[in-house]
């Protein structure tokens, strides 16, 4: 279906569950179903700045973007890979192609299959993507096949990121996690932003993360409107299945990412294991354009951005940062 200039997407949905994914970059704008209250929420957070246009350099203000394309088509579910350079063909920033779509004969599931091809020299990959939604299942499985095209070596950093904002994302909603190491950074020099949490400091639980102005703060719980950004890196431990959920009490709703952990094998395919996960907070934080009108404004966003891949900030972690797939 028709989204903006030149810009499409395709719905899947079953009793239970509504998706929208987006061909420019793959991104999902919807991930959406009924609240105990009877209103449907999206659990995905598409922030006030997100452009429509082709893409950032047709668009006359693209100093407003920072002339980065993930800044002007942020928000919802992303995938990165091989990395973050947008020098070059990268998932979360080319056109992706739907091959195919359907609906699955034995369960009558629907299902769509997508696919990147880069023919960059030194980073010719294939990526193929396929989404399938099940009749009473409020889930979307999730299948992503990375193939090297080149005779080179390619360094890649896979990660998957989901952005969730209001109306699900509320005072009180709930972040748990299958991981027990953590690690809280301060704003990079493009960020402005107060960190609610100190930095370069390990901690072992969420609700026990060490604050600036010293002793312990509740991480595991959204707050109100505290001003405050923080970025959270957290390393899985050794189990086959990994996890984040965020979860509303009062709407009753729950965002769940599964993703394999680094024991789990499958001796048919080579797996990425995502050996850590971040957790961004924006509590109405980032002052700094375009989260904010004018460099140094008042704050415009609040959302909560979860991920796991392979994030890494100067080798903080012990597990290595690159994955080389021929």
């Amino acid at each position: 279906m028709p989204l903006w200039e030149s810009r499409n997407a395709t719905m899947l949905q079953n009793n239970l569950v509504r998706m929208v994914i987006e061909d420019q970059g793959e991104v999902s704008l919807e991930l959406s179903t009924r609240s105990i209250h009877g209103g449907i929420v999206n659990a995905l957070s598409l922030p006030y700045y997100r452009g429509t246009g082709i893409n950032v350099y047709s668009d006359n203000n693209y100093e407003f973007w920072r002339s980065k394309q993930t800044v002007y088509q942020a928000g919802g579910i992303y995938f990165t890979f091989p990395n973050k350079n947008e020098a070059h063909i990268n998932a979360n920033t080319s056109y992706w192609m739907v091959r195919r779509y359907g609906t699955e004969e034995k369960y009558g599931g629907v299902w769509r299959l997508s696919e990147l091809k880069s023919r960059e020299e030194g980073n010719r990959f294939l990526l193929t993507k396929l989404e399938l939604i099940l009749p009473n299942h409020p889930v979307v499985y999730t299948l992503i096949d990375c193939k090297n095209l080149g005779d080179e070596t390619i360094e890649c950093m896979a990660e998957v990121h989901a952005m969730l904002g209001a109306p699900f994302l509320q005072c009180g909603s709930l972040i748990q996690t299958s991981v027990n190491k953590f690690i809280a950074f301060p704003p990079n020099l493009r960020e402005v932003a107060v960190n609610q949490y100190e930095s370069d400091v390990f901690f072992t639980s969420l609700d026990k993360a060490p604050l600036k102005k010293g002793g312990l703060g509740n991480a595991g719980q959204v707050p109100g409107i505290t001003g405050s950004y923080d970025y959270i890196m957290g390393e899985v431990g050794q189990n086959d299945l990994e996890y984040i959920t965020v979860t509303n009490p009062h709407l009753q709703l729950c965002y769940c990412m599964f993703f394999p952990g680094r024991t789990y094998e499958d001796h048919e395919n080579i797996l990425f294991p995502l050996p850590n996960i971040d957790l961004t907070m924006n509590y109405l934080g980032r002052m700094d354009v375009p989260w904010a009108l004018y460099e140094g404004g008042t704050p415009q966003v609040y959302s909560l951005t979860i991920g796991a891949g392979y994030m890494d900030h100067n080798g903080v972690f012990d597990n290595p940062c690159l994955y080389r797939t021929r």
